[in-house]
């Protein structure tokens, strides 16, 4: 055997340094947190987007009521005719019941948050959303520093800074 074959073998059986770029990789999914600075314009938009949930549940406790009354009129129509319709009742009442305080405690929420609006002082920020996003990972590369929530700062609809 020749020295430059042994010299080839050995190179061969040499393990491969790591070069992130070769590496495997694999695509993970993140939190990102979105943060937006408290501006009076960012307040205005968002009264008027808070307002506008309002105005939007209380039109769907109108429907639930409609529909309700809608229904027990049908089941009024079916008891006038013999047949036993407690069972009906009992699961309308109930179902209209739990819808009427899903949307209730959806208004006490958001009617909290249009009031502490006034209480957050101007170039504070406060998280307005979250968001997914994947990252790649490689071999040799630190999992928990690919993987801590990274962080989107917005000022008045745009994005300022992006932390990863």
């Amino acid at each position: 055997m020749s020295m430059q074959t042994t010299m080839d073998r050995a190179t061969e059986n040499r393990p491969t340094e790591l070069n992130p770029q070769t590496q495997p990789a694999v695509q993970l999914k993140r939190q990102v947190t979105v943060k937006t600075k408290v501006t009076d314009a960012f307040r205005d938009r968002a009264k008027s987007e808070l307002d506008n949930e309002l105005k939007l549940i209380d039109t769907q406790l109108q429907q639930l009521e409609a529909q309700y009354q809608y229904s027990l009129q049908q089941l009024e129509k079916v008891a006038q005719q013999g047949q036993n319709v407690q069972q009906q009742l009992q699961q309308l009442n109930q179902e209209a019941q739990q819808k009427r305080s899903q949307l209730a405690s959806l208004k006490m929420q958001v009617s909290s948050e249009l009031g502490n609006l006034d209480k957050i002082e101007n170039g504070q920020y406060i998280v307005t959303g979250m968001l997914e996003n994947t990252v790649e990972i490689r071999v040799g590369e630190n999992i928990y520093d690919k993987l801590q929530n990274a962080e989107i700062l917005v000022e008045d609809g745009v994005v300022t800074s992006i932390s990863q």
